[in-house]
């Protein structure tokens, strides 16, 4: 978590809440975030790999000038992990640092679209008629710092050694004919006055030919699905390697994205909640336990008296597949039938399941009424079906009322809506003995139905007026359908059900270190637990403050005294309170 986290305080962004909406953010926050999500990806990026072309568009807009130095070391450790950066920038800061600088103009629109001077900042600052190097140097007079050639390796020679990102004749919307040379791994900024043909340079022509040689390296039947980009107005590209382009706007991400799911941090997040949570019941608040197997029995024979029931062993819980396989392994056991969505299909017939949809199959392991005439069979079949079900056993009651409905209907299938009740030798709350599922990261998933709060779908808003049908509900997809009625509406009341937490009862009685996942994004980026205070500062609030309350402690607190109230080692106990009372009685 702590290295997910990192990134984040490295852009300068560990201000943020985990769970702050993405559409909230600000363009440069947008743009740094961003940023921060492939310094992650270049932390994990193995040795030899090929690097990426990172083309940025001003990202300093709106930083102080804390927040341009943390954004020029994240730039190093994209340069240390084998990337190349392109920059689009006025900030003088940031043109100073650069390993090299292409300077377009000389002014503005038609009179713009040619190379001015390209070089290191020293250079560029030594050049008469640019407007950059004019400003550089203005600049380092003021500092009184003047810029000197770094002691790295020169761009030129790098370039000459590993090659370079060439572009010849470009002459895409005002750009007139130019060609121009990026060197690789480095730090390049593209700037220029306003309408001299950055964003053409940068986006039109770098990031639009890369993109299309990408596509067209992908098979026929993908490029169906994906609409062809256009070749930029330029003769020739070479050594142009993957690129990524990183605007100042919020990404693709819906109203449901945050910032914790848009760097995968809240990944990472559910994964610890799953392994280390501690399940609570959210009706009772107690930490749930296992019960034992004898425990389960006594309650089938308490609450279902009487009744018959179908015990069923859970095999596969909402997961996608054909199970032909499952079919097979239950009808060598004798087993003439699975449940599938609720539904008793026979093993020997096996249907096509859907493939892409997700199912939950539970074994029927027996049909039995129960009375005190057949406990036996009945902790057998219980026995069995907490086997199959490693532990967890659901009870199917009312099986009168289907039998009855089958009897009197000439219909192949029947449907009779019954109570199901499930019981788990490893987590039950001891108080109403209700049990649980397993935790899955889906149920700490806002945009899943496993884990998303019913009544506002992971939205975290109040939607009464929202037409969202039940297939919607079921899927989960058609979420931008979603943001459209959220926008069009303009919702903004919070959902009453979880307060705007987006997630079910069960998945935020799931805490860590006292926290829910939804109070953990809450919470800023950069945010620490404080450490535990010791048991003996439990004294600090019962010191008196001018004009305040008093603690009356009567008498001495002597060692005798202590022995008399069951005190281990009273001598010693007595020695560490006495500066206390001190405090309390002064004089």
């Amino acid at each position: 978590m702590k290295q997910a986290l990192k990134p984040l305080a490295d852009v300068g962004l560990e201000y943020l809440r985990l769970g702050q909406p993405v559409p909230t953010l600000s363009g440069g926050e947008a743009q740094r975030l961003k940023l921060a999500g492939h310094l992650v990806e270049a932390a994990a990026k193995p040795k030899g790999a090929r690097g990426l072309l990172f083309l940025f568009d001003e990202p300093t807009t709106g930083l102080h000038f804390d927040d341009v130095a943390k954004l020029l070391r994240a730039f190093r450790q994209l340069i240390a992990a084998g990337h190349s950066l392109v920059v689009i920038e006025h900030n003088l800061d940031v043109i100073r640092a650069a390993d090299w600088i292409v300077d377009l103009g000389p002014e503005g629109g038609d009179a713009g679209g040619t190379i001015v001077c390209a070089g290191t900042p020293a250079e560029v600052a030594g050049h008469p008629s640019s407007h950059t190097g004019r400003a550089l140097r203005e600049y380092e007079a003021a500092l009184g710092t003047p810029l000197t050639r770094s002691l790295r390796e020169p761009p030129s020679s790098r370039m000459r050694g590993e090659g370079a990102i060439e572009i010849h004749n470009a002459r895409e919307h005002n750009l007139k004919n130019i060609s121009v040379a990026i060197p690789r791994n480095r730090f390049t900024v593209v700037t220029g006055v306003s309408g001299s043909g950055k964003s053409t340079l940068a986006f039109d022509i770098l990031f639009a030919e890369g993109q299309r040689r990408y596509l067209e390296s992908l098979n026929a039947y993908a490029r169906q699905f994906v609409q062809g980009a256009a070749r930029p107005d330029v003769d020739a590209i070479f050594g142009i390697p993957p690129t990524v382009a990183i605007e100042q706007r919020t990404s693709r991400g819906g109203r449901k994205s945050t910032v914790a799911t848009l760097t995968e941090i809240y990944h990472f997040l559910r994964l610890l909640y799953v392994k280390l949570g501690t399940q609570y019941c959210p009706d009772c608040n107690v930490p749930i336990e296992p019960q034992s197997e004898e425990a389960i029995a006594a309650r089938l024979l308490r609450d279902y008296k009487g009744d018959r029931i179908g015990l069923l062993a859970p095999l596969v819980v909402n997961r996608k597949g054909y199970y032909t396989d499952l079919a097979k392994w239950a009808r060598g056991k004798g087993f003439g039938f699975l449940r599938v969505d609720g539904e008793f299909l026979p093993t020997g017939r096996w249907p096509r399941l859907s493939r892409f949809q997700e199912h939950s199959i539970e074994l029927p392991v027996a049909d039995l009424r129960v009375d005190a005439g057949n406990e036996s069979e009945l902790r057998r079949a219980l026995s069995l079906a907490l086997e199959h079900g490693k532990g967890v056993v659901q009870v199917l009651a009312g099986l009168d009322r289907l039998e009855a409905a089958a009897a009197s209907s000439r219909a192949e299938r029947v449907e009779v809506e019954l109570p199901m009740s499930v019981f788990s030798t490893k987590r039950s709350c001891p108080s109403c003995g209700r049990s649980f599922a397993e935790p899955d990261p889906r149920l700490f998933s806002f945009n899943s139905k496993h884990g998303w709060c019913t009544a506002c779908y992971g939205t975290g808003l109040k939607l009464d007026e929202v037409d969202w049908d039940e297939e919607r509900r079921k899927t989960g997809t058609e979420d931008h359908v979603l943001d459209s009625w959220i926008e069009w509406l303009e919702v903004d009341e919070v959902c009453p059900a979880c307060e705007g937490k987006r997630l079910n009862r069960e998945a935020l009685a799931v805490r860590w270190r006292g926290r829910s996942i939804a109070e953990h994004q809450a919470r800023r980026a950069g945010s620490r637990d404080r450490p535990r205070p010791r048991r003996r500062a439990a004294l600090a609030p019962c010191i008196s403050r001018r004009g305040g309350p008093r603690l009356s402690v009567p008498g001495p607190l002597r060692a005798d005294a202590l022995r008399r109230r069951g005190a281990k080692d009273p001598a010693r106990r007595a020695a560490r309170l006495e500066p206390a009372r001190g405090v309390l009685h002064p004089g």
